[in-house]
Order: C-alpha cells, then sequence, then structure tokens
C-alpha cells in the first residue's frame, strides 16, 4: 500500500515477501540437494541398477502429467498460504522419513519411489499457490520486482544446490544431507507461518457461479491449446523447478 506521500514502499520494507521470499530460497536450495541425494541414497545404500535410478528419476517428474492440470483449480478453491505451509510440512515428513527407514534399517527401493512421486506431488501444489499467492501480497507496481528476485533466488538455488548437496554428502552421506532438505522445508513451514497477509474471501455468490473442478481444469486446457502464443512456447518455456525437478510451463504465454 502506498504512504501518506503516494509512494509505494521498497519491497526490501515487506515484511510478509521478505518471509516467503527467504523461506522459499531455504527450501529451494534443499530441494536441489535432493536431486542429487535422492539417487545417490537408491545407489550407495540400496545398491540400485541403472534401470532402477531411472525409475527413481521417472517417479521425480511424473507428478506434473498426474496433477498439474487439477492442482490450479484446486488451488482457487483453498487458502493459498496454509495450503504453502501443509505442503511444506508434508514434505519435511515425506523427505525425513528416509532417514528415519535407514536409522532402523528399513529403507527400500519401493519407499524411495513413494517418497520421490509424493514430494513431487506436493512440489507442484506449493509451487502453484506460491505463484498465486505473490499477487495476494504484493501490490502490483511491486510484483515485476518480487518476481525477479523469485526467479534469481531459484537460479542461484539450481547452480549453487548441487555443490552444496556434493558437499552434504561427503560429509555427512546421502541419507544425512536428504535429513537436510526435510530440515529446510520445516524452515521454510515456520517462515509462512510467521506471514500475517491473507486471501480476500470470495463472496458466496461469486463461489457459487464458479465452474465446478474439472469444468475448470477443460477450461485452462482449452486455453492452453486454443492460443497461439502458448502453444508454440510451451515446450520452449517449461522451466525445472524445486524438489523433484518436475517441469512445467511458463505462467504468462505472451
Amino acid at each position: 500500500m502506498p504512504d501518506d506521500n503516494g509512494k509505494h514502499p521498497s519491497i526490501w520494507r515487506h515484511r510478509g515477501f521478505l518471509l516467503l521470499w527467504g523461506g522459499q530460497t531455504v527450501s529451494e536450495m534443499g530441494s536441489q540437494v535432493t536431486v542429487l541425494a535422492l539417487p545417490l541414497v537408491a545407489v550407495v545404500l540400496l545398491e540400485a541398477s541403472a534401470f532402477q535410478v531411472g525409475l527413481l528419476s521417472a517417479a521425480e517428474t511424473s507428478a506434473y502429467l498426474l496433477v498439474a492440470l487439477p492442482a490450479g483449480a484446486i488451488v482457487d478453491r483453498v487458502p493459498k498460504l496454509r495450503l504453502m505451509i501443509w505442503c511444506n510440512l508434508a514434505l519435511f515428513l515425506v523427505i525425513g522419513s528416509v532417514l528415519l527407514a535407514h536409522a532402523v534399517g528399513a529403507l527400500t527401493l519401493a519407499q524411495l519411489y513413494a517418497v520421490a512421486l509424493v514430494s513431487s506431488v506436493f512440489s507442484v501444489f506449493f509451487s502453484v499457490a506460491y505463484q498465486s499467492y505473490l499477487p495476494v501480497l504484493l501490490d502490483r507496481n511491486q510484483l515485476m520486482d518480487g518476481n525477479g528476485k523469485v526467479a534469481v533466488s531459484r537460479s542461484v538455488a539450481q547452480i549453487a544446490g548441487p555443490s552444496l548437496g556434493a558437499g552434504l554428502v561427503a560429509l555427512i552421506g546421502a541419507a544425512g544431507a536428504m535429513a537436510a532438505d526435510a530440515l529446510s522445508f520445516a524452515l521454510s513451514a515456520g517462515s509462512l507461518t510467521a506471514i500475517r497477509t491473507r486471501e480476500r474471501r470470495r463472496p458466496s455468490a461469486e463461489a457459487d457461479r464458479r465452474p465446478g473442478l474439472w469444468a475448470q481444469i477443460r477450461e485452462g486446457l482449452a486455453y492452453v491449446t486454443r492460443d497461439p502464443s502458448c502453444g508454440t512456447r510451451w515446450p520452449s518455456t517449461a522451466q525445472p523447478t524445486s524438489s523433484s525437478s518436475w517441469w512445467r510451463p511458463s505462467a504468462r504465454c505472451s
């Protein structure tokens, strides 16, 4: 909101954005650790074959195909900040289960497949909610600056994260590196909990006029396939994201 002089405050003074950005930066960095550590857990601790590691990578990337379309419609129906907090807590438990299972000697490839798939699903929902919450948190004239900072932190995590992961694997082992990633999600959840900005509730009349879930999914798919800019740019604007390295199209078509 503008101050008494009609000027918008610097985004560096925006407490809610700094909490969101800081928490997600930590989570992004930890997620890149998992990209390296999860296959190493399979190879080093379970002696997985190349084919089995390939299946693990497929499980990490399959969430986009399974839930990306309904994720947007579902996120539109629920409080986004609360959803992000629950996704982070779920990721903390799912990723942390690898270290726990290893400690008690119960770690299996089936669990790693489940961890890869389930964590990627929660990451999809978090990413959609995260992008949808930024316009709630920031004024329109701050969105470009906010999105730029988010993009920079994501790029830094993608570059520095694997190196950090390699160092952690060397120091505390692959399972320990997974625990470090789980801790990053707990820190992110704590940061999000401190945000006080909430979404505006939809008026009941507006909510009643909203199309059903499957109708919204069909509408979104039809828009992407019908709009020439979306159809031609979708393959080239897909970007890797955190945690499970699933691929998603750019949020903007033109």
